[in-house]
């Protein structure tokens, strides 16, 4: 796919958001198993790892977190506050799931049994757009850029932008036909470590 950020982001934002929507149902199945498949290695080591309940024809990850609870890690999910952030929630089989104001499913938790993002050892992170280089375009919200703005002071420090990145580490999970040519980085915007889709591990900063 040859979309790039000469768009305006609404029209690359709802072509994007077409193209995905317009994946058959075995598709987006197929294409979560081989994902997942590709993710575990990836997150050996980390105990605390945080992923998301699909939102229409995103890649699923449930089975990815069903994998890492039965390895004696804790999964979380996300769960947005009033100030456009989010805090993560635990997840295993017996989470009661409700639907919040947009149609998204989410923990029917209480916000006082949820973590940081700072405490997380890894996230999967959906997407609607990326490039290459992991910038990544989401649905406009904002939540993930606000949550883990962390990561963009960090980066900004001494050595920058060799400086390795903190915790947590971000990984995208997307359909391939969601690579787009060229995404400009807005200055809000945090960079993902990693996008794995159905086809390829893409990696920051490598050639």
């Amino acid at each position: 796919m040859t979309l790039s950020d000469a768009d305006r982001r609404p029209d690359l934002r709802q072509r994007l958001r077409k193209r995905r929507s317009e994946l058959p149902e075995s598709i987006v199945a197929e294409n979560s198993r081989l994902i997942g498949r590709q993710l575990m290695p990836s997150l050996q080591g980390a105990r605390r790892i945080a992923g998301y309940l699909a939102f229409g024809n995103e890649v699923n990850v449930e089975d990815v977190l069903a994998q890492c609870r039965t390895a004696h890690c804790e999964t979380f999910v996300p769960l947005i506050q009033a100030d456009h952030t989010l805090l993560f929630c635990p997840l295993d089989e017996n989470t009661a799931i409700v639907q919040n104001r947009y149609g998204i499913r989410e923990p029917a938790h209480d916000p006082h049994d949820c973590v940081a993002p700072t405490a997380l050892d890894a996230v999967l992170v959906p997407l609607l757009g990326f490039d290459t280089h992991c910038h990544r375009m989401g649905m406009g919200g904002g939540y993930y850029d606000r949550s883990f703005t962390h990561r963009r002071h960090a980066e900004a420090g001494p050595g920058s932008p060799s400086t390795p990145a903190t915790s947590p580490l971000l990984i995208g999970v997307a359909h391939q036909l969601q690579c787009v040519e060229r995404l400009t980085p807005q200055w809000w915007d945090v960079p993902l470590d990693m996008v794995v889709t159905e086809r390829h591990i893409y990696r920051r900063n490598s050639e």
